[in-house]
């Protein structure tokens, strides 16, 4: 069913949260202080600027149109600057949320208003075995610490060494030695991404629960494994964001809830460890966080915004949340000061105290955050810091105030943490942008508690551990338990088990929870990149750098691997690049502009020729859309030529691919639902549109071609529904037919071809990977095991046998369904030769195995003959003319020959 509404988990979800930003790490060509003010002085008067454009305000309406907000972004920066600034990058995460998920006129289809199928038959029988997660320990040599966001995190109060974390992506994880091993836990709640809070019974420290995208979950044996309680949602259909919760130290049953949901905000009451839930109270005012009086279950504590001016007012219930009253003594209720974020915090250190931290960030001197305290269960409060209690908020910049050394307040909205240890009342932790401690309830802060660090300067350069320095910016959430404090943030978690007297250490590697924006390797050396949403480009050749490195960019987006040159890379961080990556060590790097730019559809991957390794195809989104055409490179993106042009209706090619079989076909995507084609490498091109009977008004996508017939070809269609999945054309594109049964009406995410196979086909979905060959008359699950998440890229290593998936839990592999008899096919640098450039490099791009053994024949070259898997060849001493080119690849699977005929040419 197609509506023209925004998905159930609300817009204002979508930007509110996904906006974190790495500020604190980025140690290469750190600004002076002055031109950082500066800096910030321009985000904040472009920021206000935006918020008043078509484009902001129509992306925040009940019912937002992608291409109209689009066009009207695209147009608004014809005529005004550009910076990146926290509504640019919301509407970057709208754009990656939405696209996948709208039909041919570019409204969103709501997953939970589709018929969802009944699977579970299906997934009965799976082909293929259990999926591996990969490639886990992030930084060991990486240099800037980020790897994923995590959103919650919580200590075992009866074991310190045991922790609880809670991904923005990839559900709850557990470490039981203190942060050197990490498990993935909520495998039996598979549908669980996003965890805002995780609280453990402190009656019952087995008991645990958490609040999450699908509701309320429930541990019995302290996190080891979960189930869903009676608060939950049916997948595809998700909660929002705020998502919190809380219990008593009286009981195991008693919990509150908070959901968000199309604007509403409710909180919920079960007496029964989650059995059943019944609603309290229900505003359409957001809720910030909500605490529970420690000893006595009927009283609630909320921080609430306002319905009156922009202050967040703190909020008490003394029964059960029917109701609520604003408390006005020593905190302000309805204050004329504009807050942006506040959080609550308790301990059983002493149940009647209650902390609120309230801040607004403008940036600089426009940085203000206040803390008080209550002694007396929330009746009133005493300001901790600055206890001129005229103004409400204050910039306090003194030694010991906590926005001194550089403390700032950055996009509150995306990050604030706050806790009270639970073992001292007045030892507090808060963190915006970076982690300050207090042990006298907020009334002094310290970076740590030895003075050596008092600026932030020196807090970035702290080494966090043996391969880094500083402590990640963007945090989520703090715990506090003796001398333990762990923190949360969008580089993953940290930890100080000396009371904070010492800055935090990376407790990261082995959490799988990178959330990928962009995804590429080589063709068999297992040379990778991606792109991590919140953190860098990052590349990969365990030969050179010993694991992952951190390149450039924060927020990255898409990042592409010269599948045979793996040298180059060429990528979208914040601008469009390709680096000639160094091979000596983790520096060294060469970048240069790209030539083409990528767009803020951060799934577009390039394409490479099947038989010329520097000749490569890519959509020009121009700069933010300025151009629309399809380009393509022969030397290696030195420079671009424009194929095909869709200025005039404003449409990009959203994929391109070219045929194994004839690399003179070329088949291009065009939104919204548009296939072209061209026999000459993209000199003409027609349209060879299905038919809008078959298509009925969704959108297109990902496309694969046949490697046997370069008339055979399948494409994707979008969102979340069941009408219609994948359609193929067996003459290329003269007729089409529906290629979808036995797939789920979840979103498709990604397709691959496997060459050599009889044409089978891998494609991803929101809830697994699906495959199908040529003599199968439905798509069936292909592997187990893993969770619900955007697979957006899929690369196969034929070498090996294995399909690899990015996701957004990071990098999966399983085994091909099939390895089939090898396939030759060659490569080279270039195919037109002169005497002042005779070298050619070819190099093998077969289906085959790793062990295989290669035949080269080169007429007229030097030498003429090889064994390698890439020789290098001179034809200085050839004649003027065309040479022809043969491979025989031999393997134990048996032997294929390849001859490209006249494929290289010596002009002169």
């Amino acid at each position: 069913m197609r509506m023209n509404k925004v998905s159930k988990n609300g817009l204002a979800f979508l930007i509110l949260i996904f906006s974190g930003f790495l500020f604190s790490f980025i140690n290469f060509n750190s600004p002076s202080i002055d031109d950082a003010s500066k800096e910030k002085e321009l985000k904040e008067y472009w920021s206000n600027k935006y918020k008043a454009s078509s484009w902001y305000l129509d992306m925040k309406s009940a019912a937002p149109n992608f291409y109209e907000i689009r066009d009207e972004f695209n147009e608004y920066f014809k005529h005004n600057t550009f910076i990146v600034t926290q509504e640019v990058k919301q509407y970057k995460r709208f754009a990656h949320e939405y696209f996948p998920n709208i039909d041919a006129d570019g409204n969103y289809i709501d997953p939970s208003l589709s018929a969802v199928k009944a699977i579970n038959s299906a997934k009965k029988s799976v082909a293929g075995n259990p999926w591996k997660q990969i490639f886990l320990k992030w930084n060991t040599t990486q240099d800037n610490g980020g790897t994923g966001v995590l959103r919650s995190i919580r200590i075992d109060p009866s074991n310190s060494n045991a922790i609880l974390a809670g991904a923005a992506t990839a559900g709850i994880w557990q470490t039981m030695d203190s942060g050197k091993n990490w498990a993935f836990v909520s495998g039996g709640v598979p549908e669980v991404e996003w965890v805002n809070e995780i609280i453990y019974s402190k009656k019952d420290h087995k008991i645990v629960y958490a609040n999450t995208n699908m509701g309320v979950v429930k541990s019995t044996d302290g996190g080891k494994s979960w189930s869903y309680t009676a608060l939950k949602k049916t997948f595809p259909d998700t909660f929002g964001s705020l998502m919190w919760l809380d219990l008593t130290s009286t009981s195991n049953d008693i919990v509150y809830a908070t959901t968000e949901e199309k604007g509403k905000y409710k909180i919920l009451k079960s007496v029964d460890g989650g059995k059943s839930w019944i609603e309290k109270y229900q505003t359409n005012k957001r809720i910030w966080d909500m605490r529970v009086k420690l000893d006595d279950a009927n009283v609630v504590y909320i921080l609430e915004e306002s319905s009156k001016t922009d202050w967040i007012n703190f909020k008490k219930s003394t029964d059960s949340g029917v109701s609520f009253t604003s408390v006005n003594n020593g905190y302000p209720a309805d204050h004329t000061t504009k807050s942006h974020r506040g959080r609550i915090g308790t301990t059983p250190a002493n149940n009647n105290v209650v902390y609120v931290v309230i801040g607004y960030n403008g940036g600089d001197a426009n940085d203000k955050i206040s803390f008080f305290k209550s002694s007396d269960a929330g009746r009133s409060f005493i300001k901790k810091n600055n206890l001129d209690i005229k103004e409400p908020l204050v910039n306090a910049m003194g030694p010991k105030d906590f926005l001194s050394g550089t403390c700032h307040l950055a996009q509150l909205t995306w990050n604030l943490a706050f806790t009270v240890s639970e073992t001292d009342e007045n030892f507090i932790a808060c963190a915006a942008n970076k982690i300050k401690v207090s042990t006298d309830g907020g009334a002094t802060w310290a970076f740590d508690l030895s003075g050596k660090i008092i600026t932030g300067r020196q807090y970035d350069q702290y080494q966090s551990n043996n391969a880094h320095t500083g402590v990640h910016g963007d945090h989520h959430a703090l715990s506090i338990i003796g001398k333990d404090i762990w923190n949360a943030n969008d580089g993953g978690a940290y930890h100080s088990n000396d009371g904070g007297f010492t800055v935090a250490k990376d407790k990261t590697d082995g959490l799988g929870i990178m959330e990928l924006w962009g995804f590429s390797q080589s063709f068999k050396n297992d040379i990778m990149a991606v792109g991590l949403n919140h953190n860098q480009i990052c590349f990969r050749d365990d030969a050179v750098y010993g694991g992952w490195i951190g390149v450039n960019g924060a927020d990255a987006m898409a990042t592409n691997i010269n599948p045979i040159d793996d040298q180059y890379m060429y990528n979208h961080p914040w601008g469009h690049e390709r680096v000639k990556r160094s091979l000596t060590g983790k520096k060294g790097h060469t970048f240069q502009e790209l030539g083409i730019q990528l767009g803020y559809i951060t799934l577009d991957n390039l394409e490479y020729h099947p038989n010329q390794f520097y000749t490569i195809y890519g959509s020009d989104y121009g700069d933010r859309n300025k151009t629309y055409q399809l380009s393509k490179t022969t030397n290696n993106a030195s420079s671009w030529e424009v194929m095909k042009e869709f200025s005039a209706d404003k449409s990009n090619a959203v994929a391109v691919k070219v045929s194994f079989a004839n690399p003179n076909y070329i088949y291009a995507v065009v939104e919204p639902n548009r296939v072209i084609k061209s026999v000459d490498e993209g000199k003409t091109w027609i349209d060879v549109n299905p038919p809008a009977s078959l298509v009925k008004g969704f959108a297109l996508w990902r496309l694969a071609v046949s490697d046997k017939n370069p008339n055979h070809l399948w494409v994707t269609v979008k969102a979340n529904q069941d009408v219609v999945k994948v359609i193929h054309s067996k003459d290329g594109g003269l007729t089409w037919s529906d290629y979808s049964d036995g797939l789920p009406q979840y979103a498709i995410y990604s397709m691959i071809y496997q060459r050599g196979s009889n044409d089978i086909l891998y494609l991803g979905t929101r809830s697994g990977v699906y495959y199908r060959n040529a003599n199968m008359s439905k798509w069936e699950l292909f592997g187990s095991g893993m969770p619900v998440a955007n697979t957006s890229f899929m690369f196969i290593n034929y070498a090996t046998g294995k399909l690899r998936v990015g996701t957004s839990r990071g990098l999966w592999e399983n085994d091909l369904v099939e390895r089939t008899a090898p396939k030759a096919n060659s490569t080279a640098s270039k195919k037109i030769v002169s005497s002042d450039d005779p070298m050619v490099q070819f190099a093998d791009y077969s289906v085959a195995d790793k062990d295989a053994t290669y035949s080269w024949k080169f007429p007229g070259a030097t030498p003429s003959s090889s064994t390698e898997e890439r020789p290098l060849v001179s034809y200085k001493n050839a004649k003027k003319g065309s040479y022809n080119v043969t491979l025989t690849v031999t393997d134990s699977r048996g032997k294929s020959t390849q001859t490209l005929k006249n494929f290289i040419t010596r002009n002169k």
